[in-house]
């Protein structure tokens, strides 16, 4: 009980220094920010660029988004950028997780790029950092689409959901084996604890296994950091935000399945987001962009065609 206590409060005194932080910051150039890794489809970068970043989930990586950032590259003849993020895929692993620090991360590559404004499309995690990025850096910032989150509410699932995963992830020992046994034995065990309802649905966390460094197989993310940090994922830092505004058009798709964009939300989305505007695809759950990839597809391409227009 007493070491849990110690945690607590550990926990809470990094939160309120977060807090802190934000509230000084008028930019994010204090945060200890770290070159991610990315890829880049469609044109070549140019000084009048306006490109969109793609930025994934929480367990994801730029992978999960290659046939969707491949598809509107082609489709717009636009250059997309979609990155890994910190603790994530092949970009480094730190001690830290917060919405800060991711868009500190994303607003370091921008810079380094020369992008003078972009377009920020994130899903889940992705979506509360780039709500983050546009609030605190706004003159970066064209327009965004936040698929499937809120900077209102989290829904309790979420919380209870991932923390559990992870837990489950950071017991794995993969010593000695393969690819793909490190794979067959992951998915056994995810398959005992019962995590998924459905098998396929499990598929997100076994791409996370990969090849190290060391030449070994085992978690590509950073397990350890992740599960320290997750509250910080789970809660926007609304407090550390309020009174700042982002003026430009944001999109915000939720899946009519999904509890992580309730209706009544719009209403403190909009404290944030003066233009947002909510729309839901039918019958469909969180990860939307799979489950129906053709209306997903559409609302971002509408989105788009409405911005050139201006």
């Amino acid at each position: 009980m007493n070491t849990q206590l110690a945690i607590n409060a550990l926990r809470l005194n990094h939160c309120v220094g977060f807090k802190r932080r934000l509230r000084t910051c008028t930019d994010l150039s204090r945060a200890k920010a770290v070159d991610l890794v990315y890829k880049v489809y469609g044109p070549s970068l140019t000084p009048d660029t306006v490109p969109i970043i793609v930025l994934h989930g929480f367990l994801g990586g730029k992978r999960n988004w290659h046939t969707v950032s491949n598809r509107i590259a082609c489709h717009t003849y636009r250059t997309v950028i979609a990155v890994d993020a910190r603790n994530h895929g092949g970009s480094p692993h730190t001690d830290s997780h917060t919405y800060l620090d991711l868009a500190a991360d994303v607003c370091k590559l921008i810079k380094k790029l020369h992008i003078k404004k972009s377009v920020i499309m994130g899903h889940s995690m992705g979506g509360r950092t780039a709500m983050v990025l546009a609030l605190t850096e706004p003159s970066k910032i064209a327009r965004q689409i936040i698929i499937d989150i809120s900077p209102v509410s989290t829904c309790e699932s979420l919380k209870k959901f991932f923390p559990h995963v992870l837990e489950v992830m950071s017991a794995m020992d993969f010593k000695g084996k393969d690819l793909a046994s490190a794979r067959m034995q992951a998915k056994s065990i995810i398959l005992k604890h019962h995590l998924f309802k459905r098998e396929e649905s499990m598929y997100f966390v076994l791409r996370n296994i990969g090849k190290l460094p060391n030449n070994t197989f085992g978690w590509e993310c950073n397990v350890q950091t992740l599960l320290k940090d997750f509250h910080h994922v789970a809660d926007f830092p609304t407090e550390a935000l309020r009174g700042r505004t982002f003026e430009g058009p944001v999109l915000f798709i939720g899946g009519s399945e999904s509890s992580f964009i309730p209706p009544e939300d719009i209403t403190g989305i909009r404290q944030f987001f003066p233009k947002a505007v909510l729309r839901y695809i039918e019958d469909v759950g969180h990860n939307l962009h799979v489950q129906d990839p053709t209306t997903f597809f559409n609302m971002v391409i509408q989105f788009l065609a409405e911005g050139d227009k201006r």
